[in-house]
């Protein structure tokens, strides 16, 4: 714990709690999958059932009960009944990768130095993709951890040639727990590296993490649940998991999210800025020095698969979301940090890289102004931010021409700051009309004890039900058999509203109606309120 006492670790701690902890406390419910997620975890501290996944009276078996178990844990040291607060539920994911992210910088110190470890972090950082897992209540973050732990050790004991029992038992053990939260795919990123390193190398480093008792620690850590919820669910979890959500992830493009190859290397220039400046230089390196930098060096080589093999896979497979290879930016960053760029910046490399530097700040720097323009109204702080934004740029440009890599990555701390802020403070709370539920939930408390009851038709996200559970239920057909004296806070969209003024119902007021941006299906919608 000696890294405890450096200056610098503490600079990363205010950093990361002034990067990531404004937007998970202020950021709404997000549709679909984390308002899915914190549902489920919300039904289960209600029914007090920590075996079956439900959300509300729908069996939800596509994920492990890992997630839920986190979430769950959170809201009992954090949270209050009716345990409607997001930001608790987004805890373990914010915990996981700040945990990550000083656990890498620790080993990268020892194992390496000191620059090099600070290197590293803010090229973990600063990604979009990083800010965006660390305020989302779902697996990723979770997963990203139990990744990085796992293999950390292993790049340990491939440099040392060995591993202690204590080390190894610990590698068992968060595999045991990635598994509990995503299931098989920490093995995309830890055990099949090692086997293609394996075959590279002729040689078998499974036996670098191999005994017997961790194998057994594995199965009694992860096994007992599976054995349980195949019980309880007769089997249908397994074909929820395995076949409906893995299987037809593999085989086709699921939900839309259907991409060719390729997707995830064009991508990084948004994702993985700023770091995925300094790929060209690293891709130079690896071309010119490719004996000296990888052949010698086992560990080294095993962290270059670590990012270069779930590539591939999921670059292969038909469905694709950014976050999928999320755990090998920290083999990206590592690697980057290693080369560190100094001096690289020439020739064809150059070009590239000053591309790659422009693209993300002129394209935020675009969509601000064209989201605003379209969902709500051009202001003078619009403009301030684009100056602002514009001023960094022009900071960066100056410091990669110099060739200062510390300054550089300075610049982009300062860039992403004002992404970062000009987001949670102003682009967010701006685009009211995206937060449908938001304001439905607001209303709600607003009348609620001025109604005995709130029914609400047609606009099903999950976020309102994660928001409304307690205080609406949701129906499919327009209730009007009502009971004397009965007051009822009606809650429907357009073609609801439609139904009841086409059908003449005189025991309906309108009182308040609102239009909205349905972000999850891409259309606009209509919320209206009724009172009868």
């Amino acid at each position: 714990m000696n890294f405890l006492k450096e200056k610098s670790i503490y600079f990363i701690l205010f950093f990361t709690l002034l990067f990531f902890m404004q937007g998970v406390v202020k950021l709404p419910v997000m549709d679909r999958d984390e308002a899915r997620f914190a549902t489920a975890s919300k039904t289960m501290m209600e029914t007090k059932n920590f075996v079956d996944i439900k959300m509300q009276d729908e069996a939800r078996y596509k994920k492990p009960v890992g997630i839920y178990w986190l979430q769950s844990i959170s809201n009992y040291f954090f949270g209050n009944p009716p345990y409607d607060e997001i930001w608790v539920y987004r805890l373990p994911s914010t915990i996981g990768i700040i945990l990550s992210i000083f656990f890498i910088y620790n080993f990268v110190r020892k194992e390496y130095n000191h620059k090099d470890a600070l290197l590293c972090v803010y090229f973990l950082i600063l990604p979009i993709l990083t800010i965006s897992e660390v305020h989302q209540a779902k697996t990723d973050g979770c997963l990203f951890l139990t990744v990085i732990m796992s293999n950390l050790i292993l790049v340990k004991g491939l440099k040392d040639k060995s591993l202690n029992l204590s080390k190894k038992l610990f590698f068992w053990c968060t595999s045991a727990v990635g598994i509990l939260i995503k299931g098989p795919i920490i093995f995309v990123f830890t055990i099949l590296p090692l086997c293609i390193l394996s075959i590279f190398k002729k040689k078998n480093y499974f036996e670098v993490i191999w005994t017997i008792r961790g194998f057994l620690l594995f199965l009694l850590i992860s096994v007992p649940w599976f054995v349980a919820i195949t019980i309880i669910s007769d089997g249908l979890f397994w074909h929820e998991s395995a076949i409906n959500d893995l299987f037809n992830k593999v085989k086709s493009g699921q939900e839309s999210h259907g991409f060719p190859p390729g997707y995830y290397s064009i991508l990084m220039l948004l994702m993985f800025w700023p770091g995925v400046i300094f790929i060209p230089i690293l891709l130079k390196k690896i071309s010119k020095d490719f004996k000296l930098f990888f052949l010698k060096r086992d560990h080294e080589i095993f962290i270059f698969l670590w990012f270069v093999v779930p590539l591939i896979l999921y670059e292969l497979i038909p469905t694709k979301l950014p976050h999928y290879i999320f755990p090998s930016y920290a083999a990206l960053s590592i690697l980057l940090s290693l080369i560190k760029g100094k001096n690289n910046f020439y020739g064809i490399t150059q070009k590239f890289s000053f591309f790659i530097l422009c693209f993300y700040p002129i394209c935020f720097l675009v969509a601000q102004i064209f989201i605003v323009y379209e969902y709500s109204k051009i202001d003078r702080n619009l403009w301030l931010i684009t100056f602002l934004g514009t001023c960094a740029l022009v900071i960066l440009i100056i410091n990669f021409y110099k060739k200062n890599i510390f300054r550089l990555i300075f610049s982009a701390c300062l860039f992403q700051s004002i992404v970062y802020f000009s987001a949670v403070y102003y682009l967010i709370p701006k685009l009211e009309t995206l937060w449908i539920s938001e304001k439905i939930s607001s209303f709600i408390d607003n009348k609620i004890n001025d109604v005995d009851k709130v029914l609400l038709y047609g606009f099903n996200e999950p976020s309102i039900t994660f928001l409304t559970s307690h205080k609406a239920i949701k129906k499919n057909i327009i209730d009007y058999d009502l009971k004397k004296d009965e007051k009822v806070l009606y809650i429907v969209t357009s073609k609801h509203s439609s139904f009841i003024k086409k059908n003449s119902f005189n025991e309906f007021k309108l009182i308040e109606k609102f239009e909205g941006f349905n972000y999850s299906q891409g259309k606009k919608v209509e919320i209206n309120f009724f009172e009868n």
